[in-house]
């Protein structure tokens, strides 16, 4: 899984206490939200961006979504409900036009064998709203049983979000054009599983990529999951975090971004100006 989601779910594992097994467990699953949501993104944008004529059915409808997250993001700070009602509205979208979908996401509304993915992780959301207003475990017995009742949501939403780990996230490093034979030479570093530590791998791809940016790999081809996914120093570790897109301001300002590790905001006012730029609804001008 991405290092976010394999780091969250290492979390819940050394837990011990009911009351640690019950907040890592919300924790992981919040995690695993974003992630499915910002890979999403980063697929229905490559979607959508594949052919300027129309050519690609589909297309516009695939846009439409990231517009829809873009106009999101601009209005308020991004919650656990944010990213699992915009994937709602995702899956309403496979169902009304296939076609707009890619094959990677087919996880997200195929419910043949139960709940879909989606359904899993809005069982999740609920509960981390009642423990947030206040209905938190009020002993060790019930924090027990609150894990039991929710960890198999938990649990068939890490399954049906297998195709995360078919989409590997890569963070580049370096990028160098062979004329010879027209492609580029690419260092970058695995961002996936729970170690901090991201082994390098060597890449060569046929079109150019940025570099210190986050990419995931779609059947061998680099997919841009900036603005929602950013490798930022934060000032308070004083260290590089792997951090998602949680809100900018409508017309200027920076990004406010988090860390998926301790939670802390980063600001970065160029991923501010990335995050205006995406696709925006015609019908909503301001965003």
């Amino acid at each position: 899984m991405p290092h976010p989601v394999a780091r969250a779910v290492r979390t819940l594992q050394q837990a011990h206490s009911g009351k640690e097994q019950y907040e890592a467990l919300l924790d992981a699953a919040e995690t695993l939200s974003i992630c499915v949501g910002v890979t999403t993104a980063a697929l229905l944008r490559a979607r959508g961006e594949q052919s300027g004529d129309g050519a690609v059915p589909g297309d516009e409808k695939a846009l439409r979504q990231v517009s829809a997250l873009r106009g999101s993001l601009l209005r308020s700070s991004a919650t656990f409900g944010t990213w699992t009602n915009w994937l709602e509205a995702v899956v309403r979208l496979a169902v009304s036009r296939p076609a707009a979908m890619p094959a990677a996401l087919t996880a997200l509304y195929d419910g043949t064998s139960g709940p879909a993915l989606v359904g899993h992780l809005n069982a999740l959301r609920v509960e981390r709203n009642r423990a947030a207003h206040g209905d938190k475990p009020q002993s060790r017995g019930e924090s027990a049983l609150r894990v039991r009742e929710i960890r198999p949501h938990f649990e068939q939403a890490l399954v049906r979000a297998g195709f995360l780990t078919e989409s590997p996230w890569v963070l580049t490093v370096s990028s160098s054009y062979r004329p010879a034979t027209r492609t580029f030479d690419v260092v970058a570093r695995d961002v996936m599983g729970d170690h901090p530590d991201f082994e390098r791998r060597r890449f060569t791809w046929a079109e150019p990529v940025a570099t210190e940016v986050f990419y995931l790999l779609s059947a061998g081809t680099p997919v841009i999951l900036s603005p929602f996914v950013a490798s930022l120093f934060c000032p308070q570790c004083r260290q590089m975090e792997v951090c998602y897109a949680a809100w900018a301001g409508k017309d200027t300002g920076p990004a406010h971004l988090k860390s998926f590790d301790r939670g802390h905001t980063v600001h970065s006012p160029e991923l501010g100006d990335e995050i205006r730029a995406l696709p925006g609804l015609r019908r909503d001008t301001a965003g």
